[in-house]
């Protein structure tokens, strides 16, 4: 059984269109939407869902806002025996869940997806080259890749690091020592609206500029601050 989490912050109704897509989705064992908004139209939105009484959907209140906590509260109420923390302005492929649990039942025991940009234009065709790139050689995956991985790992590695920036990267580095990542090449679908709305050349800079500081041991919580909170 796969559980889907998801942490969610002043989406609005974007919620609804998410879990619809999910619940389309083959293979789905449940969705658990973990919120944290403090926009009244997205507690509003959140509250229709807990309400809704779907068997697939499971909402639960964080009291603070921050993936790692957020995410770490999904995976405590999750039944399923394979995570996938999914972002939710992302979109798996049609067939995301039979690969993932295929590739757990091969042996691997995480993975990721390859991502595709929802924006139109030749840079974003490089930046996204160039993160699929950078996840194949370093063998680490970020959060807008659809990290998936075993219950049982998980939990025996402590989860998310309690990090406000680079608690993907934390992970990744502690699961890479497990094994390979899996990585399934039919692309997910990420948001593009960092770039849009920061611009393309400031955004990549800024990224590149964090992963130096982050791997000279600028603790991640001081970086949070130069990333802003443009999700």
């Amino acid at each position: 059984m796969i559980s889907v989490i998801v942490p969610v912050y002043n989406e609005g109704e974007a919620v609804f269109a998410l879990v619809s897509h999910l619940e389309r989705l083959e293979n789905l064992g449940e969705i658990i939407l973990v919120d944290a908004s403090d926009q009244p139209s997205s507690l509003a939105a959140f509250q229709v869902l807990s309400e809704s009484g779907s068997r697939d959907v499971l909402c639960v209140h964080s009291p603070h806002p921050g993936r790692a906590i957020q995410m770490n509260l999904g995976a405590e109420r999750a039944r399923g025996d394979v995570l996938l923390f999914l972002h939710c302005d992302s979109r798996l492929p049609d067939d995301a869940l039979i690969q993932v649990q295929r590739a757990v039942d091969s042996g691997y025991c995480w993975g990721r997806f390859d991502i595709r940009l929802d924006a139109s234009g030749f840079p974003f065709r490089v930046i996204e080259r160039m993160i699929n790139l950078r996840s194949r050689l370093q063998r680490i995956a970020t959060g807008d890749q659809g990290i998936f991985v075993r219950n049982e790992v998980f939990m025996k590695c402590g989860g998310y690091p309690d990090l406000k920036l680079m608690e993907d990267i934390a992970l990744s580095d502690f699961l890479k020592s497990r094994g390979r990542p899996f990585v399934i090449t039919s692309p997910l679908v990420s948001s593009a609206r960092r770039w849009r709305n920061c611009g393309v050349l400031s955004t990549v800079t800024l990224m590149w500029k964090l992963r130096f500081l982050y791997w000279m041991g600028i603790p991640a919580d001081r970086l949070s601050s130069m990333y802003g909170n443009e999700r």
